[in-house]
């Protein structure tokens, strides 16, 4: 089976932006790298049911937005840019026709609606504000806006460790229902929610390289565990990333920055608390980004330093990883997606 793959993000050295690839999920294989899209720091993008291509990107100094055709060789359907530098974060809501951005530098989330005339109507943005105890943590960094299964907007604040929750209206504006503190100096960056058990969330924190297991109701987070992401005897730096969840429930992912490694745990039958299951190398540089292929069989990993992916086999019944090979070239690899 050929799936179609694009890693893109940093262009700080030889990238000219998105790239596209196909994975053979027989054979284990990806095709070398095409450039699909050429633009400026495309660290992060999603792909709508459309085939509509959503990514961050940085124009001179304007950062926001950009849309592209997919179906029409990537054709560029309009931008949404503001001053300062691009999000860090970029989420599109078919069902709900909206697009959703974090901007890490200014603290502002935006949302975007779909409209025929024009792809990236703002109909809001959220100034976020606050700090926390480490130096990074000087004022807010927003590092995502997710939809939650219950259709509130949670946003992941690296800078003040919280995470906050809005109700989004039909118009796509926003109202503040919720926050909730993480471990002080954690810096919470990405989450996902147990797709059998949607009142359960996993938060990776960045700076504390910790996953918080969280119960959530209403538009309200509470925690109920809390579990490392570094061998008690590693103490150089490493910045955690990443977060998947297979598509069953049953197995968490996380990604290491520094210590190079996919972490990953079996999920109780409940959700609520996690086993670790393996810590495995990836065998290049800075891993921020990965996710699994279509089958859920695989599990990819771009790097931004070392400029590879790196291919795993996944069990479907253990959740365990098995290296197959870092063969292919990307450069500067922040985010990949499978369509």
């Amino acid at each position: 089976m050929q799936e179609n793959v694009l890693i893109g993000g940093y262009t700080k050295q030889t990238s000219q932006g998105i790239y596209q690839l196909q994975f053979n999920s027989q054979t284990a294989q990806l095709t070398p790298a095409k450039l699909a899209v050429k633009l400026q720091g495309p660290t992060y993008f999603a792909v709508s049911n459309e085939h509509i291509l959503y990514t961050v990107v940085q124009d001179g100094e304007q950062g926001g937005l950009a849309a592209y055709d997919m179906k029409n060789n990537f054709a560029y359907l309009g931008s949404a840019l503001q001053p300062k530098n691009s999000p860090a974060y970029v989420e599109v809501s078919d069902k709900r026709q909206l697009v959703f951005s974090a901007n890490f530098h200014t603290g502002i989330v935006t949302i975007h609606q779909i409209q025929a005339d024009k792809p990236l109507a703002i109909t809001d943005q959220i100034q976020l504000t606050g700090h926390s105890i480490r130096p990074e943590q000087e004022e807010s960094h927003p590092h995502m806006a997710h939809l939650a299964p219950d259709g509130n907007l949670v946003i992941c604040d690296y800078g003040s460790d919280k995470v906050f929750t809005y109700s989004i209206d039909d118009a796509g504006k926003a109202t503040k229902m919720g926050e909730f503190t993480a471990p002080a100096g954690s810096a919470p960056r990405h989450l996902v929610f147990n797709p059998q058990h949607p009142d359960i969330a996993y938060c990776i924190c960045e700076l504390a390289s910790i996953v918080l297991v969280l119960n959530y109701h209403d538009g309200q987070f509470e925690q109920l565990q809390s579990y490392p992401l570094l061998p008690d005897n590693y103490n150089e730096d490493n910045t955690a990333a990443a977060i998947r969840i297979s598509a069953d429930g049953q197995f968490l992912y996380t990604s290491n920055r520094g210590h190079n490694s996919i972490v990953s745990f079996k999920v109780s039958a409940n959700g609520q608390s996690l086993e670790h299951l393996q810590t495995i190398k990836t065998q290049g540089d800075f891993p921020r980004d990965f996710d699994f292929d279509l089958t859920g069989q695989y599990l990819l990993v771009p790097h931004q330093k070392s400029n590879d992916v790196t291919i795993f086999k996944r069990n479907l019944e253990t959740g365990y990883l098995t290296f197959i090979n870092n063969d292919t070239q990307v450069p500067e690899g922040t985010c990949i997606v499978f369509y």
